[in-house]
């Protein structure tokens, strides 16, 4: 997504008329992709740069705390149902 966007091969299709289904090419300079993107993602930790491959990858404690929020979806999901029991409340009149 990232090399594409910079490169400006994105393509979107526009779903607002006049321009509806028209397609355009996004693309972002280097600048505004670090400033806007990465250095946000970084701050937040989402993402480390490993600064001796030049890369960024996902980082550690985003991909732990992906993986236990996963496994607290599963553990509540195969919860069983609680029983509720709806009773009928009388009509007051006033």
């Amino acid at each position: 997504f990232a090399t594409k966007l910079h490169e400006g091969e994105l393509i979107v299709y526009i779903d607002e008329e006049p321009y509806r289904g028209k397609k355009v090419k996004l693309s972002y300079n280097r600048r505004q992709f670090y400033d806007r993107i990465l250095t946000p993602m970084r701050s937040m930790g989402l993402i480390d740069y490993d600064l001796y491959k030049k890369t960024y990858r996902l980082s550690e404690n985003f991909n732990k705390l992906m993986i236990r929020i996963g496994l607290m979806w599963i553990k509540e999901v195969r919860k069983q149902p609680l029983g509720f029991s709806v009773k009928a409340e009388q009509e007051v009149s006033y």
